[in-house]
C-alpha cells in the first residue's frame, strides 16, 4: 500500500481536492500507446476522461487542442511531440499559457545526464536536444529515468498540464515515479494497492489484451502486463486500485482481484496470485 501523506511533496497538494475531476488526454504523432496507458491509468485513479485526442507534430494544431481541453478539463496531459530535434509539444503549451520559453537548468542537467550515461563523454549533448531544456516559464521538471526527454508540469491555476514522452516506457515512467502525487492529489486520492497475478504463459499479447479487459469491465481497476515481475514460467498482470478511504481500497481491491481471475480463467490462463510482501 502506498500512501501520499499531505506535506510529503511540498507544494503540490495545494488545490483543494476535489469529489470529481475531468481529464482530458491528447496523443501527438505516435504516442497512441501511450495515451491508451493514460487514459486507462487516469481512469483508475477516478478521473472522467476524454480522449485519447490525435493531434500531429504541429505546435498550433496542438495548441489548438490545448486550448479547447483547458476549457472544461482539470487536467490535460499530451503524449509526445517531445523529443530530440523536436519538441512542439512545448512551444505549442508556452503559447496556449502565454509564457516564455527559457532554458530550464534543471533539464539540461538531466538532459546532460542521459548522454553522459550513453557516450560517456561529459558536456556531450547534441545540439537537436536543447530543445529539450527550453521549457516554458515555471515548469516543473519531471525526470525520465528511461530517456532524454524530461516530463514537464505546469500549473495552471486550479488546473494541471503535463508533457510526456511519447514512447510507452518513458512515458509510464514519469507518470508512476514524478507526476503520480500531482494526478492524484487533484482528487485526493491518497491511497493504492497493487496485487500481481504471475501466470504460466509468456504470451505478452495474450495477457495484454486480458489486461484490457479487466480494465473495461471496470474501469477504476488498473490493469496491465509489467515486465518486471515475472516467474520461471510466465509474465505477470498487475492491478493496482486507488481510494480515498482504507474501507474503499479493500472493496476495489478484491473486486479487481475477482474480475482479473475470472478473466484470466476465461482465457484458459494459469495464475498464482502475489502481494508485494511476497515479492
Amino acid at each position: 500500500m502506498k500512501l501520499a501523506a499531505e506535506g510529503a511533496f511540498p507544494g503540490i497538494l495545494a488545490p483543494k481536492p476535489r469529489e470529481r475531476a475531468k481529464a482530458t488526454v491528447i496523443a501527438v504523432a505516435d504516442a497512441q500507446e501511450a495515451s491508451r496507458w493514460l487514459v486507462r491509468r487516469l481512469r483508475a485513479v477516478g478521473y472522467e476522461v476524454s480522449g485519447p485526442v490525435s493531434a500531429p507534430p504541429v505546435p498550433s494544431e496542438i495548441e489548438s487542442l490545448l486550448l479547447a481541453a483547458l476549457g472544461d478539463s482539470d487536467l490535460v496531459v499530451v503524449a509526445g511531440g517531445l523529443g530530440p530535434g523536436s519538441a512542439p509539444t512545448l512551444r505549442a503549451v508556452a503559447s496556449a499559457l502565454g509564457r516564455q520559453l527559457v532554458e530550464n537548468e534543471e533539464a539540461r542537467q538531466l538532459v546532460e545526464e542521459y548522454y553522459y550515461m550513453l557516450t560517456g563523454v561529459p558536456h556531450s549533448v547534441p545540439e537537436e536536444a536543447r530543445a529539450l531544456y527550453m521549457l516554458p516559464e515555471h515548469s516543473i521538471v519531471l525526470r525520465n529515468s528511461r530517456g532524454p526527454s524530461p516530463g514537464v508540469l505546469l500549473d495552471e491555476g486550479d488546473k494541471y498540464v503535463i508533457c510526456l514522452p511519447g514512447d510507452a516506457a518513458e512515458a509510464s515512467s514519469v507518470v508512476e515515479d514524478e507526476a503520480d502525487p500531482y494526478i492524484r492529489g487533484l482528487l485526493g486520492v491518497g491511497l493504492s494497492a497493487t496485487v500481481h497475478l504471475l501466470t504460466r504463459t509468456w504470451d505478452q499479447g495474450l495477457l495484454e489484451r486480458a489486461a484490457e479487459s479487466i480494465s473495461e469491465a471496470d474501469p477504476s481497476v488498473f490493469a496491465e502486463v509489467r515486465r518486471m515481475f515475472y516467474s520461471r514460467e510466465g509474465l505477470g498482470v498487475t492491478l493496482t486500485v486507488f481510494a480515498r478511504e482504507p474501507e474503499e481500497l479493500s472493496s476495489k481491491l478484491a473486486r479487481a482481484v475477482r474480475i482479473a481471475e475470472e478473466e484470466l480463467a476465461r482465457r484458459g490462463i494459469e495464475f498464482v496470485r502475489k502481494g508485494l510482501e511476497e515479492l
